[in-house]
């Protein structure tokens, strides 16, 4: 026997008292000790774990794809220091799977009003239910992201982290909720998990013996690429009551690779007209230099191109009434929920105007974030291309005009201007692998634009027919986007159908939804024949118009209730038969 009685009875009674984070520690610990007094690495190779530390299941619910690369991330640094890991989206992930688990780790987003992501529902339905299992031997940690704009701020990360722990789960690690500008936060959560659950040796080793080359696909955020307009085309006409801009922008020498699905992420700049206002309201000097992140700038140009100014949350009017001490600041006033609600920055210094230093002022704004856009184009037929379509958004509210910050900047440019971008893969809204499944896309306005690439990518491919396009927007003769290469797919059989939704051409208004029902039998028919079915548009009010439609349309084919043809609807989520790309 390798230990003595003594030392066993010693080791049992530790057991019994010991928590699973104090259990990990110690096995770290007592391998650590085994190396010092042998003097060499126990484990067969240099990113070996000791044989006793659990596995770790990191589980991500994911919608833009900013949970999946937190969660890969972790994957990936837990797995160079030793530590035997594995990842799962929650979509292909069962709830009865968690009785085998001892270390979970969730990295969980938040859209809507505090929904979880469409990929997550089924798993986090099962952990909310009655059946969900106990969990009283694991330890886990979550990992949050949401927008605080919004009230039920990282809901889908409180939730689970709740649960769990009403499952008798133990947290190795507080939750983190972290907003827009997580990348920090998620750093910080990583190398806490890393260092509490690898041994220190193991670590360096590994860190050593790791490759840090930058690939040509690491542009992002904080690093993007300079792209040049090519082309600029609005594609409604004069008689339109919308502009709607289609932008090719060149990718050469970028080594960019993207898939039809894929989203484009721009990095726009504010509007100047509305900076000069701001500045001359607060009294500040345009030139005085500020800094964000320890990196110098000209207050104009911090809050032209780096800060958010054109959005307001109850988070940041607390903080601007704290900061200006303004004690009659009454949150809860008309006045200021109106501001909340509608207003951007220089409404709030115009309404509430007060002393405050421009660097004060720069360190209350959050920072001014990429504008994510579904990509339109397929780079089988535009190699060194990317093309966007976006909606000018241009509105009235408090009694002023607004512009939406990345549509007007991008209507402003002109052809061989620059567009900061980096690319997010969409691994939830991706074409079927076989090429003869049929695949239904539905889309209104902008929405339309991914599956101008889902087609272009069949087209090239030389695949003919199964797909099924319902296209929807104001006018017939203004509106009609991209009508002539849709009138050129349906030509080739490359697009087998096109149900077309004007809404204002009658007296009656019709939507794509409308057109769904009215082909209920074939829609129907197509899904029983396994089709994909696809929807990108506005998440408040299109998509669930059309999740609507579908349950109207399986209910009523397939001689079900509301609540069946809703589990039906799920089913399809869970085989990634059903896929949104919704904002």
């Amino acid at each position: 026997m390798i230990i003595n009685e003594a030392q066993q009875k010693l080791l049992e009674a530790t057991k019994e008292n010991a928590t699973t984070e104090q259990l990990i520690w110690l096995s770290g610990y007592f391998y650590g000790l085994a190396n010092e007094r042998v003097g060499v690495n126990l484990g067969s190779t240099q990113n070996s774990a000791p044989k006793s530390l659990p596995n770790v299941t990191v589980l991500y619910a994911t919608e833009t794809g900013n949970a999946a690369g937190v969660a890969q991330k972790l994957h990936d640094q837990l797995a160079s220091s030793g530590v035997p890991v594995s990842i799962y989206n929650m979509l292909d992930y069962r709830i009865k799977s968690l009785k085998k688990e001892t270390l979970v780790m969730i990295v969980a987003s938040t859209y809507g009003d505090g929904e979880a992501p469409d990929e997550a529902l089924a798993f986090y339905k099962a952990l909310m239910g009655e059946k969900a299992p106990k969990l009283d031997h694991i330890s886990y940690s979550v990992f949050g992201l949401g927008d605080s704009s919004y009230d039920l701020f990282c809901q889908t990360g409180i939730d689970f982290d709740k649960r769990f722990e009403e499952l008798g789960a133990t947290r190795l690690l507080n939750r983190v909720d972290s907003d827009v500008e997580f990348e920090e936060n998620a750093e910080k959560w990583i190398s806490e998990i890393t260092s509490t659950l690898a041994h220190a040796e193991t670590q360096a080793s590994s860190s050593e013996g790791s490759n840090n080359t930058t690939t040509a696909q690491n542009w992002s955020e904080s690093n993007p690429f300079g792209g040049e307009l090519l082309n600029i085309i609005d594609l409604t006409d004069d008689h339109s009551e919308k502009s709607v801009w289609h932008l090719e922008i060149g990718l050469d020498e970028s080594g960019i690779q993207y898939q039809p699905g894929d989203i484009v992420a721009l990095l726009p700049k504010n509007d100047p007209t509305l900076v000069a206002q701001i500045i001359e309201t607060t009294g500040l000097s345009p030139d005085e230099t500020v800094q964000i992140k320890e990196t110098s700038y000209t207050l104009e140009t911090a809050l032209a191109q780096k800060l958010d100014i054109t959005s307001l949350n109850k988070k940041f009017v607390e903080n601007y009434a704290k900061q200006t001490h303004q004690s009659d600041f009454d949150l809860s006033s008309n006045e200021i929920q109106s501001l909340i609600k509608d207003g951007d920055l220089l409404d709030l210094v115009q309404a509430k105007p007060a002393k405050l230093s421009a660097q004060a002022l720069v360190d209350l704004l959050r920072p001014l974030r990429s504008r994510q856009y579904s990509i339109a184009s397929s780079q089988a037929a535009y190699d060194d291309e990317v093309h966007v379509t976006v909606k000018q958004v241009e509105y009235e509210s408090l009694g002023r005009p607004r512009k939406g910050v990345c549509s007007n900047w991008l209507a402003s440019l002109s052809e061989g201007d620059s567009i900061p971008l980096y690319i997010k893969p969409n691994n939830g809204f991706k074409l079927p692998k076989d090429e003869q499944t049929k695949v239904i896309m539905v889309g209104a306005g902008t929405g339309v634009a991914p599956f101008r690439s889902f087609l272009q990518e069949r087209d090239a491919q030389g695949i003919q027919g199964n797909t099924w396009l319902f296209f929807g927007e104001q006018h017939f003769s203004s509106d009609f986007l991209y009508q002539l290469e849709w009138q050129k797919l349906v030509k080739s059989n490359v697009l087998e159908n096109i149900s077309l939704a004007f809404s204002r051409d009658q007296a009656e208004k019709i939507y794509v939804q409308n057109r769904l029902v009215e082909q209920a039998q074939e829609v129907f028919k197509w899904l029983k024949e396994g089709a994909y079915l696809y929807v990108c548009g506005d998440r408040n009010h299109m998509a669930k118009d059309v999740h609507n439609a579908f349950i109207t349309v399986i209910a009523e084919q397939g001689q079900k209730t509301a609540d069946e043809a809703e589990a039906y609807l799920q089913d399809l989520i869970s085989q990634r038969r059903y896929q949104r790309d919704v904002y």
